[in-house]
């Protein structure tokens, strides 16, 4: 098969944990004051943190620091038990590596939540490397993360692809030189232009490993 390496973002890829994200987030804003109903905060989470930010508390001259200050005082308030594996991952992953290909996780979230959620399931032995938030690599769309770790274990980049839920995972792929896949489960992304784009795990299974 063409690719071999498959790079996953966590947040909306692997795991559906934007309940948890949004509801953090409208808890955030309304200790700084300004409540925001779930739904629309939801719809900014979709693209990212920073967009609600810049939505909801730039505006009332609060800085990002204080917002994501109060995002994290809230972000771990729920455990492991609100990220679940979209249907069908599991076996995505164990097809990657019954083809001879390796799984790479990287994520802009923290080690001790990521690894709560993958040791729970078991899928832990099924990567082959990992980047978090604790390895203090410039967010995505930057490519650096992507670039250490195919640097790191030497891989050919026309034999790699990123797997992601957002444009920036695209867009970090892109600036890596890489592939990429967007898993939009909620057609979210209807207008952005992605070179493969999924909507169940078994689709895209059936798509690398027909």
């Amino acid at each position: 098969m063409q690719y071999r390496h498959f790079f996953w973002d966590f947040d909306g890829t692997l795991y559906d944990t934007y309940g948890r994200i949004t509801r953090a987030a409208q808890k955030a804003l309304a200790d700084l004051g300004l409540p925001v109903s779930f739904g629309e905060v939801y719809q900014h989470v979709k693209r990212s943190l920073h967009t609600v930010y810049l939505t909801y508390a730039q505006p009332h001259s609060i800085t990002e620091e204080t917002f994501m200050k109060a995002y994290r005082s809230h972000s771990e308030s729920e455990g492991p038990e609100s990220m679940a594996l979209y249907p069908g991952a599991r076996a995505f992953l164990e097809a990657v590596l019954a083809n001879g290909g390796k799984n790479y996780l990287y994520t802009h979230r923290g080690y001790d939540s990521a690894f709560a959620a993958l040791d729970r399931d078991g899928i832990t032995p099924l990567f082959a490397d990992f980047v978090t938030s604790r390895d203090g690599f410039p967010s995505k769309p930057a490519p650096n993360a992507l670039l250490h770790l195919t640097g790191k274990h030497a891989l050919p980049l026309e034999n790699c692809i990123m797997m992601g839920d957002r444009d920036i995972d695209l867009e970090a792929a892109q600036n890596a030189g890489m592939d990429a896949c967007l898993f939009d489960p909620d057609d979210f992304y209807a207008d952005y232009a992605a070179p493969l784009r999924f909507f169940r795990y078994s689709d895209m299974q059936a798509h690398f490993f027909p």
